[in-house]
């Protein structure tokens, strides 16, 4: 509950009791997340995964998951988009994305070791 205060016609301040709604903390679902940070994600009571290049924090939802929350346990922290298509449309993903989508998933590319241009003329053995 939460005080506000309320003038009188004498003058006189009183406080007043008023029932508030909690403080909601806004998620930024265009933040980033490396696989990293989602792999770390992988246990019940805190449950991340990643479809499509989205990351989906499906820790409140995996008691209500249809197919069990065991499931989702065998892919938290991963990439999950190869399994979730094996079962799953679109229409589920819109249904549910606006609450469960905390961000983006960062796509890493990892460059091949360069062995300097003088590598491409050397001998084979």
């Amino acid at each position: 509950m939460a005080e506000t205060l309320t003038a009188t016609t004498s003058g006189v301040v009183l406080p007043e009791k008023t029932e508030s709604a909690p403080a909601v903390i806004p998620v930024d679902v265009d933040k980033t997340y490396t696989k990293d940070e989602l792999v770390i994600h992988n246990k019940d009571g805190d449950l991340w995964l990643a479809i499509d290049g989205t990351v989906y924090d499906l820790t409140k939802f995996s008691e209500e998951h249809p197919g069990g929350k065991k499931i989702l346990l065998g892919v938290a922290g991963t990439d999950a988009s190869k399994k979730y298509r094996k079962y799953h449309g679109d229409n589920i993903l819109q249904r549910y994305a606006k609450d469960y989508k905390i961000g983006i998933l960062k796509i890493e590319v990892q460059a091949k070791e360069s062995k300097g241009l003088f590598s491409l003329f050397k001998k084979k053995k």
